[in-house]
């Protein structure tokens, strides 16, 4: 055999930098030539790949096995190639334990030796990890074996130290080409592994972050749920992470605060907005509400499913100093009651709703008279409490939706809005003037503040805040000019009626005290006989200098503000004592007829009251003719006929006054308790020449009569009316024609004929 010139005499070297070698495997002869027919070449095992070559007796054979040898040899030079440039090291192990293939990357990986030639070598000699040469062992007697495990073994890193580097080693009994090996794959995880602790670590920080975090953290899902909650949030809202994870933020959120919430949230998962932040209302574990400050943002766990990340902040403290400010800034220090400020704005809008009600603003100005003698006596402390006691009283003597402020000093000011009716602000003034003038202890001195009130009407008297406050303020010095203690419209000629109406309550309350009311009494007369039965009290007023009052012009006065109850019962008292007085005169025993208010019927101690009053003057109750309009008993008739009861039940004599006028149920009226009915006086004065006066007159009599009840008829005045009433069998009658109300001494006089 002739040898081509060769520079490498390793049959088996693989080294990349050996140009024989790479000759051979690019289809070169190099020394594995055959040149004499029937021969082989000595190195045929690696020719031939590892398999011995057979005898080739006819020369014109060795052309296909050389092309076969070269082909096989160029497919394993490619083959490690591949598996060199793979990262991961390979180990191929004959079951002797000797190496068949090592990359590249594995001698790198586990330090075997860089020369040429590894294979043949046994394995447990090049290895030096134990654990990994015990692991082969086992695989090379094991067909089934296969193992996953961890390595350390030394390395050099970028920067030229000696590191440890792990390595995840798999080892596994493998059958290829019918034939069993062992093989070995090694993969630096070092990086890896440090990169996962890094992770773990960071997600350690990131929890605990989380946890521990100043503000409030959670993740909630699309619908609401709350997934993921952290100790501030819980300690914000009161919550265990139990009990708040089985709620959605809709279920905490304040009912008022939610639309706009629904709205943010639903902009923020279409991306119209990246985030939002607002301040709203949670509800606590307990009930209140808690004011936060929120951030809320759109998060994905990985690429999957959406959920929303809150940042919240408790601003409750904040908000709390947030309202003291606001109502510093508003109020009164001392009262609590609105300042100036709040006050303009307050009429302001008082003025522009009644603008579009049509409907009226009284501005009150109100000044208390003398309050420097208060400061100056008993100190300013004294004063300001003075101060603090009227203010609740006006407070207390106001309407729901009226203000209440104070300008400063000793001056306030009342907002009366909504007001129908001008003759409301006069009652409502009065109302004020008394609730300051009660009497309140200081100190153990007995005051009672006096104020002086000015009043201006929207829109009469200006339309603008300044303006009724002006004029307000002009027209409480016009009743300091008069005198003070009282109030004043800014424009004398305005609601005249209104003025006159508050001087004949003021003079109300003072004439009971100072007996200015006195008793007239109307004969009744039996009108077959033509004889006095009885007299109905009258009521008048007679202030001292003054003309007499008419009661039309001061009873709906009295009705209104109550007055008429203790007026009532001094009507009461003085008609049944005249009566007595009169019957221990020794003359004629007639019966007393006393009318009832709407107001004084409606107490509930009615019945208790007209018992003491009967006791306390010895008259006798049958003698007593209550008189209750039809009005006032179809108001309520129920408690009408209760109370009707208890007074029949008494002996009193009832009457219903002004029958017809009314529109009384026939089936209540037979079950009321009464003794007569009076035609009204409109039904008489027309009669017998007004056919409907009259057909009414004469049903009332038949009605009454079949009811086995009296009939009185009011207001007679001519023999021609006299003499219908006869014709018609009715009982008694009262008017002119048989006498005007007159004082109790005329009266007796009638008697005693």
């Amino acid at each position: 055999m002739k040898e081509a010139d060769s520079s490498c005499k390793k049959d088996d070297c693989r080294d990349d930098d050996c140009n024989d070698c790479n000759d051979r495997a690019e289809g070169h002869a190099g020394p594995c030539v055959v040149q004499e027919p029937g021969r082989i070449a000595e190195n045929d095992r690696y020719c031939a790949g590892g398999n011995p070559l057979p005898l080739i007796s006819d020369p014109a054979w060795a052309p296909e096995w050389l092309e076969q040898a070269v082909n096989a040899r160029q497919r394993q030079r490619f083959t490690m190639r591949l598996i060199d440039c793979m990262p991961s090291g390979l180990i191929a192990i004959a079951l002797d334990g000797t190496i068949q293939t090592v990359s590249r990357s594995a001698k790198e990986l586990l330090g075997l030796s860089t020369k040429c030639q590894l294979e043949g070598e046994m394995v447990a000699t090049l290895i030096s990890d134990r654990d990994l040469v015990d692991s082969i062992e086992a695989a090379l007697v094991n067909p089934r074996y296969r193992n996953l495990m961890l390595i350390r073994v030394p390395c050099v890193g970028s920067d030229r130290r000696s590191i440890c580097c792990t390595l995840r080693c798999t080892v596994s009994h493998e059958i290829l080409d019918g034939q069993g090996q062992v093989l070995v794959i090694a993969e630096n995880v070092t990086a890896a592994l440090l990169a996962e602790a890094e992770l773990r670590e960071s997600e350690a920080r990131s929890r605990q972050a989380f946890e521990h975090a100043v503000v409030g953290l959670a993740h909630v899902a699309l619908d609401g749920r709350w997934l993921r909650v952290n100790r501030r949030f819980l300690g914000i809202l009161g919550h265990t992470e139990q009990s708040l994870l089985e709620l959605r933020f809709q279920d905490m959120t304040a009912p008022e605060d939610l639309p706009l919430d629904n709205q943010l949230r639903t902009r923020l998962i279409a991306g119209e907005i990246p985030s939002y932040t607002r301040e709203k209302r949670y509800r606590h574990k307990d009930g209140h509400f808690v004011w936060v400050h929120i951030t809320v943002a759109p998060r994905r766990i990985g690429d999957g499913e959406m959920y929303l990340a809150l940042i919240i902040e408790d601003i409750s403290q904040r908000k709390l100093a947030e309202e003291k400010l606001l109502h510093l800034a508003n109020h009164d220090p001392l009262t609590g009651l609105f300042n100036r400020a709040l006050l303009n704005d307050r009429l302001s809008q008082a003025v522009t709703y009644a603008t579009r009600a049509e409907r009226h603003v009284a501005v009150l100005f109100i000044d208390l008279d003398r309050f420097k003698n208060i400061n100056d006596s008993l100190g300013h402390d004294a004063g300001d409490r003075v101060i603090v006691e009227v203010a609740r009283r006006l407070n207390a003597n106001v309407r729901d939706g009226d203000t209440v402020a104070r300008l400063g000093g000793d001056e306030f000011v009342v907002v009366l809005a909504d007001i129908a009716h001008e003759s409301e602000i006069a009652a409502i003034a009065r109302k004020m003037l008394d609730a300051l003038f009660a009497p309140m202890d200081m100190d153990g001195q007995e005051l009672s503040p006096v104020g002086s009130i000015g009043v201006a009407v929207f829109p009469r008297d200006g339309d603008t805040a300044a303006t009724l406050l002006a004029n307000a303020d002009a027209a409480m010095y016009r009743v300091k000019e008069m005198g003070c203690g009282n109030f004043q419209f800014y424009q004398p000629c305005m609601n005249t009626r209104a003025l006159d109406r508050l001087k004949l309550e003021a003079g109300l309350r003072r004439a009971l005290e100072r007996n200015e009311f006195v008793l007239h009494y109307q004969p009744q007369i039996d009108i077959p006989s033509g004889a006095i039965v009885g007299a109905e009290a009258l009521l008048r007023w007679q202030p001292p200098g003054r003309a007499m009052v008419h009661p039309g012009d001061f009873i709906p006065i009295a009705e209104e503000t109550g007055l008429i109850v203790p007026i009532g019962e001094w009507v009461l008292r003085t008609a049944c004592a005249q009566q007595v007085a009169w019957k221990n005169a020794g003359l004629r025993n007639i019966s007393m007829a006393v009318n009832l208010s709407a107001r004084q019927f409606k107490q509930q101690d009615l019945h208790q009251m007209v018992a003491n009053v009967l006791t306390d003057t010895q008259c006798a109750a049958d003698q007593l003719d209550l008189e209750i309009t039809e009005s006032v008993v179809m108001d309520d008739p129920e408690a009408a006929a209760a109370t009707l009861q208890l007074l029949t039940d008494m002996g009193v004599h009832l009457s219903i006054d002004d029958f017809g006028t009314g529109y009384s149920s026939l089936s209540y009226l037979k079950r009321f308790p009464i003794h007569s009915l009076k035609i009204d006086r409109s039904f008489v004065c027309d009669i017998p020449a007004n056919s409907n006066d009259a057909a009414i007159a004469t049903a009332v009599i038949a009605l009454a009569h079949s009811m086995k009840l009296t009939v009185v008829a009011e207001g007679v005045e001519t023999a021609e009316q006299l003499e219908f009433l006869r014709e018609r069998q009715c009982d008694s009658m009262q008017g002119f024609l048989c006498g005007r109300p007159m004082p109790s001494e005329e009266v007796a006089l009638l008697l005693a004929k």
